[in-house]
């Protein structure tokens, strides 16, 4: 086993990691003097650790600890010093409803369902007394039309009016859009109809960038030039040059059940195969003078050039990143330790974006590999196979085992799904992927020839197609992929633990380990079972905010009820969209939920009860009031209503609806209209009432069991 002490890379990361992450999870600014002054004590610190550690040598891991920390808090500024939000010339400290900006960008338009969305750069913010140079990136969204679609990298618009802060989710548990952006240091979009924006014809993107991109639209014309058409086309598009944009719904679900979707990202397994290829191809290089310095930059070179083909996808800039510092060690004829090597590659990385780390795609790249790297060995040592077919088979398989032993608790957590037949999948895939790779290639270089590049063309369609069967077929087998599970992230650190532990006693055959991965299993067992008693008691009611109808969940024990108007149970997507992940998170997304609407007048169900528009669950009682129904007519409610919600924007005052219908808590969904929606808030503020507007304020959830405000 490699001792900690050979992995000096591996050392300056881990506080590097550290340092960055506490940025990430607090995000508070602090001084950059601070930082100065922190580093004259550290320095300071040094001298004294180094005196003391010469007189007595056993203190000497201070020096160390102290260098540690340094380069922990050092990560922390660094992280902080990228938020470019932190910046005084941030657009956003400059721009007003007069103002106009101008905005170059930085990425390829892309299309969406109903607009083109833009990622650009705000170069400076023009007022009618100055031009000001600014920072920041932004997202536009632009009506469809021929101006919007001809756009390319590095094209420079101007954009008039305010823009707006990217808003947070508004249902519970709902994928985080805002944060997400915010790790790509953008914090604002802005929708601009055709006429609302104005193109200068300026193109001020990088030459090389540029090139770039226009390689990989070629690339994709020759893939269409030699028949490849359809679904065929998507797989191989986002499999050779990493563009996902043409992959459907159902060609996601199909790769992501049978646990495939690795192989549409070019990454890893993508650079690692063209890398060995050229590995062998250039072997006779090393008989020339310096060959084995030409060898090893043209590799280099060459893997840089296919990262260009790919527009230098993030995945592929580390997959390149880490194959360079591979290659470099070879050419050194040194034993690099691959460790080493993998942090080195990780620290240029996170040298020039510390919010890299945030990305999943490079928690997933690294765990991946680390793990073959680890595990694979030791799982390939279990059995000896003299047929070569069969022993190629065995590495796949033992490959396929590390990488999911790695990857699979923090996919779990990020995506509540676990593709069971992954050994199968991979047994398939990874021979295919290879031959499509190289095959891709032989395609690229062969285009010139007409007959020549067809025959490759017919090939590559071929080796797709086959991909394509074989993936659906495992994604169509009985069981083929556990849905709907949920795990923390303090359990998803758990299992992490457990299995570190486990690998570590078969390795080392060390008791403690063993009896430490017990103590982790009982911990894990422990979370399980105190969620699943939470889950047995939990009563709740959730109010979504979704724009086209009211949605409501209420929680007992370990059903879901739901309360939804015609609307929303007809527009399906939509009311996924908001229900899923919460209904994920509290555990009932497996069975579904109830619907309460379904019975004309009456429904009851032991812990929940319905009567016209009134619902009782735990100890509340519930009211949906909308546009059909006539207060005047309606008999007063006796008693208090402990929720009142108001949907589809009837034309009642607040003053009217509380007379009839006296709440503790009452909710507007965001079916109302925004006006009206105000009045009633301040209404509801000038009669001392509780009020909630979904709208503005997001989903609405209140415990049934306690008088708790939401």
């Amino acid at each position: 086993m490699t001792h900690f002490s050979h992995i000096p890379m591996v050392r300056i990361i881990i506080p590097v990691l550290a340092g960055v992450m506490l940025y990430i999870h607090l995000e508070i600014y602090i001084p950059v003097r601070v930082y100065w002054a922190a580093a004259g004590v550290f320095a300071l610190s040094a001298l004294m650790i180094e005196r003391w550690a010469q007189q007595n040598f056993r203190y000497r891991f201070a020096f160390g600890f102290n260098a540690m920390l340094f380069l922990f808090v050092s990560a922390y500024f660094l992280a902080q010093g990228r938020n470019q939000q932190n910046d005084s010339r941030h657009f956003s400290n400059f721009t007003t409803e007069a103002s106009m900006v101008r905005i170059k960008l930085t990425e390829p338009v892309s299309e969406k369902t109903n607009t083109w969305q833009i990622t650009g750069s705000v170069t400076h913010v023009l007022t009618d007394s100055a031009i000001t140079p600014t920072t920041g990136k932004l997202i536009l969204y632009l009506e469809k039309d021929s101006l919007a679609a001809g756009l390319a990298y590095g094209d420079v618009l101007f954009l008039s009016g305010q823009v707006n802060e990217v808003q947070p989710p508004r249902n519970p548990h709902a994928f985080d859009f805002r944060k997400f952006l915010a790790r790509q240091n953008i914090f604002h979009q802005a929708y601009r109809s055709s006429g609302q924006w104005y193109f200068s014809g300026q193109n001020e993107g990088s030459y090389f960038v540029k090139k770039a991109h226009q390689m990989r639209t070629r690339a994709l014309h020759i893939l269409e030039e030699n028949n490849i058409r359809e679904r065929e086309f998507s797989v191989a598009s986002a499999l050779l040059l990493g563009y996902r944009d043409y992959l459907d719904e159902d060609l996601r679900r199909e790769f992501a059940g049978a646990g495939a979707m690795h192989i549409l990202c070019v990454s890893g397994l993508h650079v690692g195969i063209i890398f060995l290829a050229l590995n062998f191809m250039l072997a006779f290089m090393k008989r020339l003078p310096y060959g084995r310095l030409l060898k090893t930059l043209s590799i280099i070179a060459l893997i840089w050039f296919y990262a260009a083909i790919t527009g230098f996808s993030p995945s592929v800039m580390r997959a390149s990143t880490m194959f360079t510092f591979v290659a470099l060690g070879q050419n050194f004829r040194r034993s690099t330790n691959i460790y080493n090597t993998l942090a080195a590659s990780a620290l240029i990385l996170i040298l020039l974006n510390p919010l890299i780390i945030s990305r999943i795609g490079f928690q997933l790249s690294y765990i991946a590999v680390i793990s073959i790297v680890w595990l694979q060995p030791v799982f390939y040592k279990w059995m000896y196979f003299k047929n070569p077919i069969l022993d190629k088979a065995w590495g796949i398989i033992t490959v396929s085992l590390a990488a999911q032993l790695g990857t699979g608790p923090l996919a779990v957590y990020y995506f509540n799904q676990f593709p069971n037949f992954f050994l199968l999948t991979n047994l398939v895939v990874i021979p295919l992927t290879g031959l499509i790779i190289k095959s891709g290639i032989l395609l690229f270089l062969l285009s010139p020839i007409g007959f020549l590049s067809q025959l490759a063309g017919k090939a590559l369609s071929l080796l797709v197609l086959a991909l394509h069967s074989s993936v659906r077929f495992v994604e169509g087998l009985p069981a083929s992929v556990s849905n709907n599970i949920s795990i923390t992230m303090s359990e998803t650190l758990l299992i992490f633990t457990i299995i570190i532990l486990t690998a570590l006693f078969f390795i080392s055959q060390k008791r403690t380990a063993a009896m430490a991965g017990m103590a982790g299993l009982l911990l894990l067992c422990s979370s399980f079972t105190y969620r699943l008693i939470e889950k047995q008691n939990r009563q709740k009611l959730v109010v979504y905010h979704l724009t086209n109808g009211l949605a409501m969940d209420i929680y007992t024990g370990n059903n879901c009820y739901m309360w939804a108007c015609e609307n929303a149970i007809q527009n399906e997507r939509n009311l996924l969209f908001a229900t899923s992940e919460n209904r994920q998170r509290m555990g009932t997304a497996a069975k579904g939920a109830i619907l309460l609407n379904d019975s004309a007048n009456y429904f009851a169900d032991g812990t929940i009860y319905r009567k016209d528009a009134f619902i009782h669950a735990g100890n509340k009682t519930f009211k949906v009031l909308d546009k059909h129904q006539d207060l005047s007519t309606e008999v007063t409610f006796t008693g208090q209503i402990d929720v009142l919600i108001i949907t589809g924007n009837p034309a009642f005052s607040m003053e009217r609806i509380f007379a009839s219908l006296p709440a503790h808590h009452i909710v507007f969904d965001a079916t109302n209209h925004i006006f009206r929606t105000r009045n009633w808030m301040e209404e509801c503020n000038a009669l001392g009432l509780n009020c909630w507007s979904v709208r503005e304020q997001g989903a609405f959830t209140l415990a049934l069991q306690q008088d708790a405000e939401p």
